[in-house]
């Protein structure tokens, strides 16, 4: 076998990595860009033969999974993202027209109006792409059989995951109850939180949403890369935009470490985290009465609204750790548990049709979930130490900025995630 040395694999994962980011945000074809060395079957046997022997091998063998599942299924994603966004369907309400299924999602949330009649539309379409999404998952545990990795050893950053997804729906269920959702259209308008209107910028950019930070220190001395921004329809546009602007605050910090495949954890776990720890802080009348200027009166409808939005969609995160579970175990276990799964999740049932399409699933969307977990804990610990308006303490931004110096661990036990669960909890429900 020719010589292999880890520090030079690092180098190549990272390039990799970056190349498949860059691609997949321009909808390039990876092709034959990616070294030969990542599909060699010696690399991987070496780093295997590593293990406990280099404290590099884990962390490359798993991002050199990660590699090897995006590229060897990347027209399999590509045929998903066509079914989604490209191929029209005729639909009869609330108009006759032809329309992707992206679109009729799309007008779905900017139409309140016509919002169940193009949901019942997007279920009538979705059968081809739920197909799809089955031959995906079907292909993507061949791939894991193939390499003798299981797909959670490189996508799932804790086995206490699915445990704490069942734990939290059973938890917050009564809470869940009062938001009164029974239909697809009521969770969009739960989700969205289209009442919480007070201060938000006009427009949604990097500069606006960097803007709603109150100290420019959270920034100082980072390149942060752009990344996508919802349409400034809602007030949850606001959330997932800072939610966004967190995400990048934690690449731009781990971008000058050393290995990248320590820098940059594979399952985004840290990343997730920081994330949710952003998109939080409008959960807060601190927040919303000196950053967005609203009254105590409004601030409370504000909160209320954006805490049932954040409480659907923490449920629907859960949703998605149970789903994978469903779609890696087969059609039949799709088929048999399903509706059970998602009534109790969201409080209707979603047709076998509509799996995996709907609410799509991707391979690290359970970090979603446990990062918002561990964020509510963080945010709780910030508050205890530095009082309500902690964002803006600078003790407690040189505090986090200094944590996102550092690698941090990415397996979160099963007790950090039931306190985070608690956290949430007790941040959450009295907003109702």
């Amino acid at each position: 076998m020719r010589e292999l040395e880890t520090l030079s694999l690092d180098r190549t994962l990272r390039d990799a990595a970056r190349d498949i980011d860059r691609r997949t945000a321009t909808q390039e074809p990876l092709a034959e860009t990616l070294p030969k060395v990542l599909f060699d079957e010696e690399t991987l046997a070496w780093l295997r033969e590593l293990r406990g022997k280099d404290p590099l091998a884990e962390a490359l063998e798993r991002w050199l999974l990660r590699v090897r599942e995006h590229a060897q299924l990347e027209a399999r994603r590509a045929e998903l993202t066509r079914a989604h966004r490209i191929q029209l369907h005729a639909i009869v309400e609330p108009e006759q027209t032809r329309l992707s299924l992206s679109d009729q999602l799309r007008l779905s949330l900017a139409r309140p109006q016509q919002r169940a009649a193009y949901l019942r539309s997007y279920f009538a379409s979705s059968a081809d792409l739920a197909e799809l999404v089955s031959r995906l998952w079907e292909e993507r545990q061949l791939f894991a059989d193939q390499l003798g990795a299981p797909l959670d050893s490189f996508e799932l950053a804790s086995t206490a995951l699915a445990p704490t997804a069942r734990n939290f729906l059973a938890e917050t269920r009564a809470a869940y109850e009062t938001l009164d959702v029974r239909d697809p259209e009521r969770l969009v308008t739960v989700l969205l939180a289209e009442s919480a209107e007070q201060g938000w910028p006009a427009r949604l950019s990097l500069r606006t949403v960097s803007e709603l930070l109150p100290d420019p220190s959270w920034l100082t001395g980072l390149r942060l890369r752009p990344f996508s921004l919802p349409v400034a329809r809602s007030g949850s546009s606001f959330l997932l935009a800072l939610a966004g602007l967190g995400r990048a605050v934690a690449d731009a910090a781990s971008a000058a470490r050393s290995p990248f495949v320590l820098a940059r954890d594979v399952f985004d776990l840290e990343r997730q985290r920081v994330g949710a720890l952003f998109g939080l802080l409008p959960i807060s009348a601190t927040f919303t009465e000196r950053r967005l200027g609203a009254g105590s009166s409004q601030a409370r409808d504000h909160l209320r609204a954006l805490a049932r939005a954040v409480l659907a969609d923490a449920r629907v995160a859960a949703f998605r750790v149970l789903l994978r579970e469903l779609l890696a175990a087969g059609t039949g276990a799709v088929r048999r548990e399903l509706a059970e799964l998602s009534h109790g999740a969201l409080g209707f049932e979603l047709p076998r049709e509509v799996a995996g399409a709907f609410i799509r699933v991707r391979p690290r969307d359970s970090q979603r979930f446990a990062g918002l977990l561990l964020a509510a804990s963080r945010q709780e610990a910030l508050v205890e130490a530095h009082d309500d308006d902690w964002f803006r303490n600078p003790r407690a931004i040189r505090e986090i900025r200094a944590e996102l110096d550092e690698p941090r661990a990415s397996n979160p036990s099963a007790d950090a995630l039931s306190a985070g669960l608690e956290a949430f909890r007790a941040r959450i429900e009295p907003l109702l």
